[in-house]
């Protein structure tokens, strides 16, 4: 009996399991990748940075001021300590002091143009590494998500290391800095929450493949994934297309704000036009989820206010100052229902839910019957992403003092309604979703055609 060499023996007792495969290799790789990204986006915050101090032409520490805005791009809390002399009455709130008001405060926001070039580089570093590796659809997508370590690792080790404190610009209003707090668990946990989702979706994508020769499932999940992604961003394009048409018929409005911005100190114009491109998405949420019939406002505090919706519509700000000490400038707003003309902010969900649906559809629905089933669950995409884009969209807020009748210690929320916009998104996703399926859908087969067995096909003699 021949005996098996020691040598090939142990090759074999070492061979690993498929799952230890996919546990096991590929760190390196994505500690890499999402190295790589990490310095990408901590050069783009430098470069902000630096073109602020230039635009100012104010002595600021670049290196400090460009790490919290690496934070500000991953809604990374950055405290904020404040003197004020506005003051903003919150409806349902007692008033507070009038005065110059002291505020310490953790505000987290996501500069979401600068949060999709992350999203993006990490997305194309985790679908590298899952062609590399290879493997199952699953496989792929646990591969891709590896690049999130990478990423996220380094931003939390630096928040512990140094010590930032950046004074605000000096102005007639606000007076302060921005710090960071050392250890912030928000500088790990956001950063690598948005590597693995990246990363994660870099890994299916590289693995389409398999997933649609799933047939029918995976060719579906495939179909309503692509649709909820169209759905979604048609929304953010045509919410802000809808602003630039209200400018055009509403000019004064365009002059207005145009005459703020370039007023004293005229170094800041640039700054504010930079800081608004980078936030250009977050004003789509704010329009396309009061457009869907939900609400932008406050939470938090033992407090909610809401403060643009079609039943609560700003008509007019004004500041005036406190006559008791002549300190304290007061900020109040008149609201109404929203004027006729501003209805039409409907088309804009209903416009991206149909077209998106339609595009699902017709990208991997084979039949009639199916077309309306993938537009729906396109919706259902469509409202986790409006879900999570509200969330990143809006400012959350620490506060450590009690400020405009809101009480110290506890934490508000200032944007659209996370909940309500991912409820009023799936309404309108499933909806208009299976309207643009049947649309797309009409030209299909209703059924699958049988085809005949070989045997059959033999033709007699």
């Amino acid at each position: 009996m021949n005996e098996v060499p020691s040598e090939t023996r142990a090759r074999s007792g070492a061979r690993r399991s498929p799952l230890s495969e996919i546990l096991v290799q590929g760190w390196l790789s994505g500690l890499i990748r999402g190295g790589l990204a990490f310095v990408v986006m901590a050069a783009v915050g430098q470069a902000a940075a630096f073109a602020v101090s230039v635009a100012e032409q104010q002595q600021v520490s670049v290196p400090k001021l460009g790490w919290l805005y690496f934070g500000w791009f991953h809604h990374a809390a950055v405290n904020v300590a404040i003197t004020t002399r506005l003051n903003f009455p919150v409806e349902g709130a007692p008033e507070g002091p009038s005065g110059a008001t002291g505020l310490t405060a953790g505000v987290g926001l996501a500069m979401m143009l600068a949060t999709f070039l992350a999203i993006a580089i990490l997305y194309r570093g985790g679908r590298a590494l899952a062609d590399r590796a290879g493997g199952t659809g699953v496989a792929r997508v646990f591969h891709g998500m590896k690049v999130a370590a990478g990423y996220a690792i380094p931003p939390f080790v630096l928040s512990g290391l140094l010590t930032v404190d950046v004074p605000i610009p000096q102005n007639s209003l606000v007076a302060g800095s921005l710090q960071m707090e050392s250890w912030s668990l928000s500088w790990l946990v956001l950063p690598l929450l948005l590597g693995a989702a990246a990363g994660a979706a870099g890994g299916m994508r590289s693995g389409r493949f398999e997933l649609i020769s799933h047939e029918p499932w995976g060719r579906r999940a495939a179909g309503a994934i692509a649709g909820g992604l169209r759905m979604f961003v048609l929304g953010l394009v045509l919410s802000f297309v809808g602003v630039l048409v209200l400018a055009a018929v509403r000019p004064s409005a365009g002059r207005a704000y145009f005459a703020a911005i370039s007023g004293p100190p005229a170094d800041q114009t640039a700054v504010i036009v930079a800081h608004h491109v980078l936030l250009l998405p977050n004003q789509s949420m704010w329009v396309l989820v009061p457009a869907m019939g939900g609400c932008d406002g406050l939470s938090g505090g033992g407090v909610s206010a809401t403060f643009l919706c079609y039943s609560k519509f700003p008509t007019s700000v004004s500041v005036t100052t406190d006559g008791s000490n002549g300190d304290a400038l007061t900020v109040r707003t008149d609201f109404a229902t929203a004027p006729t003309a501003y209805f039409l902010f409907l088309l804009v969900p209903a416009l991206s839910v149909v077209l998106g649906g339609r595009y699902g559809v017709r990208k991997r629905a084979r039949l009639r019957s199916e077309s309306i089933a993938i537009g729906a669950a396109s919706g259902v995409v469509f409202a986790v992403l409006v879900a999570v884009a509200s969330w990143l969209a809006s400012v959350s807020i620490s506060l450590s003092s009690a400020t405009g009748g809101i009480p110290g210690n506890s934490s508000v929320l200032i944007g659209p309604g996370v909940l309500i916009a991912g409820l009023l998104a799936l309404a309108w996703g499933v909806l208009g979703g299976a309207i643009g399926g049947w649309l797309g859908g009409r030209e299909f087969p209703p059924t699958e055609r049988l085809t005949a067995p070989s045997s059959f096909a033999t033709e007699r003699p």
